[in-house]
């Protein structure tokens, strides 16, 4: 039997960057860890919160140094992961042997993180991870192992149906520079402009929205209180910490795990491939549509970029500067569908393969 040893140490207590200084951010309390003799590890803890939660923990074997002992999502139950009620006596199974097999006698630090869920959203913790390949292209390489912070990631991309919604608020196909927010003039668009609204194609309302920009994407993203991701933070939620080719893991790519290769000849229902989840169960992070990321392309960005936490290579929105693109798209061959994957494109161009997902930050304080 293995000599389990673990120390509660940190409780967090999170809440969205945008919310207002007055609201009342979720509190966890009474933490308490048991480690079991057949290995799984039980997170005890009290929260108090409004609304529903979204719960994750962090491990350290390094006495609170990093918080980078891998945990997958399939190894935690209990109430953690999304939409989690507040209240008293909540329990988290870890199951630390599927992550820690050869553990002996180490005295872990666990960190509980509780912030508000926002709909439709799923909480990363931060955390170190390999990103990059340098079996691939010059672009992807180095690979390094780089730290994010905590955020939320759409589950879903974004689809013809919310697009088109925000274009009615927004009154006109255009951000408040003047960039085209959607290439409507395309016949492959799946919004039409009618009755002084837009509206999504009744047959794809529920497909990825495309023919966007990048400045259609960030505007969406700025209306829905959210923001578009980093590199860094979108290969992390494709990744996980493993260095994993594809969301699903190092199986070959096939038609089970993701639409690619023109199979379909276009998009596909944004809660398809529910094989092709990445570890923490997000949907079509390969293949389907591009998506657009925050930051500018930089083809050496990995090799001279000097920070290793919170990577990333934003510049001026009005900068031309071609934007990166991640994913792979329906069309793109089975090479193109991988993580670590980086296309690049202006910011104003727009195709029937480029859409897009957000992110949020979380204050954890």
């Amino acid at each position: 039997m293995r000599n389990w040893f673990f120390v509660v140490w940190l409780i967090i207590l999170a809440g969205f960057v945008s919310q207002a200084e007055s609201a009342i951010r979720p509190t966890v309390t009474r933490v308490k860890v048991r480690p079991r003799e057949d290995g799984i590890v039980e997170v005890s803890y009290d929260v108090e919160a409004k609304g529903l939660l979204a719960i994750t923990i962090r491990v350290s074997n390094d006495s609170g140094v990093t918080f980078n002992v891998p945990i997958r999502l399939s190894s935690l139950s209990g109430d953690v992961g999304e939409n989690v009620k507040s209240g008293d006596g909540k329990k988290i199974l870890w199951n630390a042997l599927t992550d820690q097999p050869n553990v002996n006698s180490t005295g872990y630090r666990v960190q509980v993180i509780a912030t508000e869920q926002i709909d439709g959203m799923t909480l990363i913790p931060g955390g170190k991870f390999l990103m990059g390949d340098d079996q691939g292209e010059l672009d992807e390489q180095p690979a390094r192992q780089v730290e994010v912070d905590s955020f939320f990631i759409d589950k879903y991309e974004v689809t013809n149906r919310q697009f088109a919604r925000f274009l009615t608020a927004n009154g006109k196909n255009e951000d408040e520079s003047g960039n085209m927010l959607i290439e409507l003039a395309d016949p492959d668009v799946r919004i039409v402009f009618t009755a002084s609204q837009y509206r999504a194609v009744t047959a794809f309302a529920e497909h990825p929205v495309t023919e966007i920009t990048w400045y259609g994407a960030t505007a969406y993203a700025k209306w829905a209180g959210k923001r578009l991701p980093t590199e860094a933070e979108w290969e992390r939620a494709a990744r996980g910490f493993d260095g994993r080719t594809y969301p699903w893991g190092n199986a070959e790519v096939t038609y089970q795990y993701v639409n690619f290769n023109g199979n379909l000849g276009g998009t596909e229902v944004f809660d398809q491939y529910p094989k092709g989840r990445s570890p923490y169960g997000i949907y079509n992070m390969s293949g389907n549509i591009w998506e657009w990321v925050a930051d500018a392309y930089d083809a050496d960005f990995y090799s001279l970029a000097p920070d290793e936490k919170n990577p990333s290579n934003i510049v001026d929105p009005l900068d031309l500067t071609d934007r990166v693109l991640r994913g792979g798209s329906w069309y793109s061959s089975a090479k193109e569908v991988r993580c670590a994957k980086r296309f690049h494109q202006p910011p104003i161009e727009a195709s029937s393969s480029i859409g897009f997902r957000c992110a949020a930050s979380i204050d954890l304080k």
